[in-house]
């Protein structure tokens, strides 16, 4: 735990750091974390998306697959128990 505390702080102070001597004026700095962060939301809404159109995709595979599966086989004569 201490070592994924060091890294928090290292990334923290690196960050605050690459603020302090940012090539741009502090307004042109924020607009373009703005900018940035406005683009990763973008992403990720994309990339979940896609990754609930995928896993949708694959449970109706998989249901389908299923269904052949239990018509080919005589899985359907066996008695039910009650």
């Amino acid at each position: 735990m201490s070592a994924k505390r060091n890294l928090l702080i290292g990334v923290g102070i690196g960050a605050v750091l690459g603020l302090l001597y940012a090539p741009h004026k502090g307004s042109k700095t924020r607009k373009l974390i703005a900018r940035r962060g406005t683009e990763l939301c973008d992403g990720l809404n994309y990339m979940k998306e896609t990754v609930s159109t995928l896993f949708e995709k694959n449970e109706a595979t998989k249901e389908e697959l299923f269904d052949e599966d239990f018509a080919s086989n005589s899985y359907s004569n066996l008695p039910l128990r009650d």
